[in-house]
């Protein structure tokens, strides 16, 4: 999925993602605060700096075991964010990845 492909989409409430997806690009969903939950597809390797930066909204969000990086600021700014687990196959987390989680 490419850099900023729903950026700014605030009324996005629910996305389903193919599975065979490998990486989700930079600001792909940034500033979607409609977003509450994401389950993301077992064949994803890796998300993108800022991808879900701004989703004020996500609660949820599911990581799959595929999972080897997660850019810089992929969830900054996700405040209602109270739950996650990280896949043991992670290798990457960039810098301030979950700064503002509370």
């Amino acid at each position: 999925m490419g850099s900023h492909a729903f950026d700014g989409c605030g009324g996005l409430t629910s996305i389903l993602l193919p599975e065979g997806l490998t990486s989700i690009g930079s600001y792909a969903f940034r500033d979607c605060s409609g977003l509450t939950n994401i389950d993301l597809p077992e064949s994803l390797t890796s998300i993108g700096s800022s991808a879900f930066s701004g989703c004020s909204g996500l609660t949820s969000i599911t990581l799959p075991e595929s999972l080897t990086s997660i850019g810089t600021g992929a969830f900054e700014g996700c405040s209602a964010l109270t739950s996650l687990t990280l896949p043991e196959s992670l290798t990457s987390i960039g810098t301030d990845a979950f700064v503002g989680c509370k």
